[in-house]
């Protein structure tokens, strides 16, 4: 605000000492000719002078550093409590899927003529489960393998491989009149791949071959979710479900061991069959090229020197990896090729290959690219290749580990992510069928009621219905058994998935199939329900599923040994198959309902300690504003007497909040320890914490009863007093403000109830921050005591709105926002960025620092060492970013591509994100050892015998000034991994910021004033809730503004290699942080810091009093930590406990409840920064000034 009786700007005699930390400003100031002496020779006479007179001269001020460092541990106390609730909760909650490590030790060879057993004496329950154990492998005469259809295997991974991208089109002629007139091809990756859809249409299914020979299978191939390339890699080997925690080891997993396969998988069964030939030295043929996370799923099981593995994570490389596959397989296809070498290409069993360039540019263009076109069509003459060199012997699946939305993201369980594309093809075919094609295969084993549960036939958006009413589908996990029994090997122990029925085409190979896939999948489940009891629940159903198995493949028996007729043996054979299939899908489904393990014991552990912070936040909050009790000194000059008292300042409270956690805490962790040691001896399931379990839950817990329970909880009534006894010293408006900010808060995690109201949270943020901004500018103007306050304050109000609506216009929907939604971030469905946007941000760039420096000006702050860092740090470190955006959508442009440029404007551009994350941090350094901005200007004494007047521009806002310009540089650093409507949402957001600045500067103006009219006695004045929450609504801004979504999709990983072509560490994993969480997480901290010092005049030496700024600052920056521990804590209760078993809970809850941890975490962390560095400032006022601060 500018200078007012309430800020004024000292005037101070010609004769004051310059302090050089005023900078290059006072050598700028007029020199009069009454000035002859320099300011060291003044500072030496003032010296002696108060060596001759110490009784004159006011004393050294005291350091801050006392009331800074008990803010700091205060802030550190409330982090180390929300860790601890979250390790229990998040242990107890997000656990991995309980691994069995057991192997299908399959050693009974494949028997062509293998068939029942004779069936049981009777049909009652008991002989029948006895005559079932005679089908078991282990204890009876069953089988675990069928004789092999291929005893070669190629398996090409194609990256987020869309089902559309393969499916047939829409046929020409009578056909397309029916397509739906809606519906229109994408030229980019519609009828670009179209090899399997032409081998499959031109040789048929297997279902239909009546003699051997060439057929495929294409269908609609279901990923689990999440749909991360490690965790669908698990399914597909293993045929296990993933958890939805296992997503975070996606990310730099490689050579890291994370994410690891333990159990059973189809590549380790034909490993251990082709060394049991061969010899355990012997090379098992096993051949791998491509994503390196294969290394990290899969150690040790294909051959050493037949692997090669390349960086999976360089999104900007659409060609590497894709060129490397292509080379390292094609030699073991091609006998005429180059670089075929004797005894390394000859002899293989299995190739694998793992494409990347399809989901690179996905990830870099989206999916409606001419990029995605010119990669499928390379796709289509690789694959091409491989079907002309490949022998009758030979087995190829081509699959999509997963799909991609339109923006090419993935990650989540929208029909786009998991719709991935599966083709499986043989030219010797699959088998010829007895059906005759009479029924299709899918039909043939389902049923009504399996299809409601599992349907085999599902819709898929961007194909068009009709002529499509329903494509062809299986759940991933389906190629596990089949693949293993197609090679003649034994089923992984782990596998919950069954049989693709088309590819056993005649029904009694089907139904053995189908047999050796349930039987193993009963062996899985009975040892899993040894050690865990999520499927108890399910086990009388599967016990009846299984029952009705075995009685129809008795009855079956019956049938074959008595030479029944062949018509009554084929409906035996259906109603079998039908059994054993609807025991595999109910299981699969029992097994999908409880896929992550809950832990109650962690998890209410750990609830109660994030319930216990929130009140311990909220007693320290109000000890912050009105102390705590404690014994303290009764007077500083008494020596050691001690009373109890309530705290004063930030110092005493630092005191009080030791002494009161600093037993209860050693007590509470050696009781938990104590604790944990003991449930280690109870039974597993019933608790088993681990010692550091139990250390953090007991001493958070004790530390916090310390906390309320201190003071016979004299503290507890106090902190629930201290509202009602403050109300006299504030005016209504203020608490209505206040009221405002805790209903807002209240309203934001009350939402959290409601899936409906929770996918919809950007819109709830836009729509409170609007309400606390119109609230806050309505009592403004109405408070305000001139018409150029009111005029003034109504217009910051006025642009606070127009950029919070601003901020909220880029933004990427989520699927469950379906046509209530239209995403804005991008240009068009492609991942691009617009031009026209990126030249708005370029013009922001240049702009935002004139608009910061506009606001400084207000309090006549704009001086001294502000200018040239604007000019010189803050504008080219923000064009520097937005011109990394504009090198980035212009080095895919086709003219630079065929130019023979690209390389070097990547290079360019690598460099630009450098010096653009650089200056920033050189401007950090340079504000760390800069002076405070401000000038001292002279004016000429107005009658002859006057003293000429000092004036120090700047001191009236000398804490906020400074402070603004590490804001500034932080910003800067978020700018750059923001993308470029985002850039301008981030900038709204700053100025939005600025605008609330100046309308808490006039809301705090107003409870001074209000207390000089009602002669209240003065004391520090807090921001309300009110201000805070706003501050942290814009942080939510920022967050949505910026393409974000509470969902796993939305994570851009491409900015992971801002600055250079390939993963490093840990820079990458911190840019995709900054670009995900900075906003919401790094900004509201420092804003709320800013806040609180913007326009704080600092008290000079000798004036008698301290500056409160650390209890305020302490105050606010806790208000800020409940409102994102509240969000935490409602969003973790409601995941853990009201939802836990809810449809939704890890396509809505989870991925908010994760969102919540990570900004409460960083939020606190980043506060802890945000006070260190008002900690610095103070020290700069404190040294000038001699400002003292408590």
């Amino acid at each position: 605000m500018p200078t007012s009786a309430l800020n004024p700007a000292p005037e101070v005699n010609m004769a004051t000492p310059q302090h050089p930390a005023f900078g290059g400003s006072a050598l700028r100031q007029r020199r009069s000719s009454h000035s002859s002496h320099s300011s060291q020779s003044s500072h030496s006479s003032h010296s002696s002078y108060a060596a001759r007179h110490p009784d004159r001269v006011p004393p050294k001020a005291a350091s801050p550093n006392r009331a800074f460092l008990a803010v700091i541990g205060v802030l550190a106390l409330v982090l180390l409590q929300t860790f601890a609730g979250l390790w229990l909760f998040v242990k107890g909650f997000l656990l991995t899927r309980h691994e069995l490590l057991g192997a299908n030790n399959c050693t009974r060879p494949a028997d062509s003529a293998w068939t029942l057993p004779a069936p049981p004496t009777a049909f009652d329950d008991a002989t029948l489960l006895k005559w079932a154990e005679m089908l078991d492998p282990q204890t009876g005469v069953g089988e675990c393998r069928l004789k092999p259809t291929h005893s070669k295997a190629i398996v090409i991974v194609v990256d987020a491989l869309r089902y559309d991208f393969i499916a047939p089109p829409p046929a020409a002629g009578s056909v397309s009149e029916r397509v739906d007139l809606a519906w229109k091809p994408n030229p980019h990756y519609h009828s670009v791949l179209t090899l399997p859809a032409q081998l499959t249409a031109q040789h048929g299914s297997p279902v239909h071959a009546k003699r051997p020979g060439p057929a495929g299978f294409l269908a609609h191939f279901v990923a689990d979710p999440p749909t991360t390339t490690l965790q669908r890699l698990k399914g597909l080997t293993a045929g296990t479900l993933p958890t939805f925690f296992e997503a975070g080891a996606n990310f730099g997993s490689a050579g890291t061991g994370v994410g690891r396969v333990h159990e059973d998988t189809w590549i380790a069964q034909l490993r251990a069959s082709i060394l049991a030939q061969r010899g355990a030295d012997a090379r098992a043929g096993l051949v791998f090229a491509g994503d390196d996370t294969w290394a990290t799923v899969l150690p040790g099981l294909f051959d050493n020197d037949t692997m090669w593995t390349y960086d999976s994570f360089n999104v900007e490389d659409l060609d590497t990896v894709d060129r490397g596959v292509e080379s390292r397989l094609l030699p073991f296809l091609q006998p005429q090729h180059p670089d075929r070498k004797a005894g390394v290409h000859d002899h293989w069993r299995l190739l694998v290959g793992h494409t990347l360039g399809v989901d690179h540019v996905g990830h870099r263009f989206g999916a409606s690219h001419e990029k995605m076109a010119t990669k499928l069509g390379e796709m289509q003459r690789f694959l091409q290749n491989v079907t002309d060199a490949m022998d009758d012997d030979t087995l190829l699946v081509v699959l999509g580990d997963h799909g991609m939305d339109e923006h090419g993201d993935h990650g989540g369980d929208g029909e786009l992510e998991v719709g991935a594309g599966i083709w499986m093809y043989a030219k010797s075919g699959f088998g010829h069928t007895a059906r005759g094609g009479k029924m299709d295969a899918a039909e043939y084993i389902s049923t009504p009621e399996l299809e409601a549960l599992l349907p085999s036939r599902i819709a898929f958006s961007p194909l068009p219905s009709p002529p499509y009413g329903g494509h062809r589908s299986i759940p991933q996990i389906d190629l596990v058994p089949t693949l293993a029994l197609l090679l003649g090997v034994g089923v992984p122990y782990s596998n919950l998935g069954s049989v693709v029925p088309e590819l056993f085409a005649h029904p009694d190979t089907l139904l053995r199939a189908l047999r050796i896939t349930a039987t193993q999948m009963r062996t899985y489940l009975a040892a899993y329900a040894t050690q865990s009891p999520d499927l108890t629940a399910f086990r009388p159903e599967l016990d009846t599923r299984w029952l009705a198995a075995v009685r129809a493949d008795a009855e079956l028996a019956a049938a074959l040994h008595g030479r029944a007729a062949q018509a009554d043996v084929e409906a035996l054979w259906r109603k079998a198959a039908q059994a054993y299939h609807a025991f595999n899908r109910v299981s699969l489904v029992s097994a999908r309902s409880v896929w992550a393990q809950f832990d109650q014991v962690r998890i209410g552990l750990g609830l109660l300690v994030l319930v216990l912070g929130l009140a311990s936040a909220w007693v320290l909050r109000s000890g912050a504003r009105a102390g705590l009790i404690g014994r303290l000194d009764a007077d500083p000059a008494d020596g050691d007497a001690k009373v109890e008292r309530a705290s004063s300042g930030a110092e005493e409270l630092g005191r009080v909040v030791y002494a009161a956690v600093r037993t209860p805490a050693l007590v509470g962790g050696a009781t938990g320890a104590a604790a944990a040691v003991a449930t280690q001896l109870v039974p597993a399931g019933v608790a088993n914490l681990t010692l550091l379990d139990g250390l953090l839950a007991g001493s958070a817990v004790g530390s916090q009863l310390g906390l309320l329970l201190s003071a016979s909880s004299a503290n507890l009534r106090r902190s629930i007093r201290s509202q009602e006894s403050d109300s006299a010293a504030v005016p209504t408006t203020t608490r209505a403000l206040d009221a405002a900010g805790w209903i807002v808060l209240l309203l934001h995690a009350g939402s959290f109830a409601s899936n409906s109201l929770l996918i919809f949270e950007d819109r709830f943020v836009l729509l409170a921050s609007a309400v606390l901004f119109l609230l806050r500018g309505a009592f403004a103007v109405g408070a305000a005591s001139t018409q150029r306050q009111q005029v003034r304050l109504g217009l910051m109000a006025v642009v606070a709105l127009l950029l919070v609506r601003a901020a909220s216009m880029p933004r990427v929907c989520r699927e469950e926002q379906g046509a209530s939604c239209t995403s804005t971030f991008f240009a068009g469905t492609a991942a691009l960025n617009s031009p026209y946007v990126m030249v708005g941000s370029y013009a922001a760039a240049y702009a935002l620092p004139r608009v910061v420096a506009w606001f400084l000006a207000q309090s006549r702050s704009y001086v001294g060492v502000a200018p040239m860092f604007f000019t010189w740090a803050l504008r080219p470190a923000l064009m520097l970013g937005a011109g990394y955006w504009v090198l980035d959508w212009a080095v895919a442009l086709n003219a630079v591509q065929a130019s023979g440029e690209a390389a070097r404007v990547e290079w360019v551009k690598g460099w630009v994100a450098v010096v653009a994350l650089g200056l920033p941090g050189v401007a950090v350094v340079f504000w760390v050892f800069a002076p405070l901005c401000l000038e001292i200007r002279r004016e000429a004494a107005e009658a002859e015998g006057e003293k000429a007047k000092v004036t120090i521009l700047g001191y009236s806002n000398s804490l906020g000034s400074s402070y603004v310009l590490l804001v500034g540089a932080v910003f800067a650093v978020l700018f750059l991994v923001t993308q470029p409507a985002g850039q301008l949402a981030l900038a709204a957001v700053l100025v939005a910021a600025l605008a609330a600045m100046e309308l808490g500067d006039a809301e705090r103006d107003r409870v001074v004033l209000h207390r000089q009219r009602t002669e209240t006695p003065a004391g520090a004045v807090h921001l309300c809730a009110g201000e805070v929450a706003s501050l942290a609504l814009l942080g939510y801004m920022g967050l949505f503004g910026s393409g974000h979504q509470a969902t796993l999709a939305s994570i851009q990983w491409r900015v992971a290699f801002l600055t250079s072509p390939t993963l490093s560490y840990p820079l990458s994993p911190l840019l995709v942080a900054l670009n995900s969480f900075g906003a919401v997480s790094l900004l509201p901290p420092l804003l709320v810091v800013l806040s609180v010092v913007w326009n704080a005049t600092p008290l000079p030496r000798g004036s008698g009093r301290k500056m409160p700024t650390p209890s305020v600052m302490l105050h606010a920056l806790l208000t800020l930590a409940l409102y994102n521990a509240l969000l935490l804590t409602a969003s973790a209760a409601l995941a853990g406990t009201l939802f836990s078993r809810h449809l939704m809970l890890f396509k809505v809850w989870t991925p908010r409840f994760m969102l919540a941890a990570t900004v409460a975490l960083l939020a606190q962390a980043a506060a802890i920064a945000a006070a260190l560095a008002g900690w610095h400032t103070a020290n700069k006022v404190n040294t000038i000034f001699g400002t003292e601060f408590a």
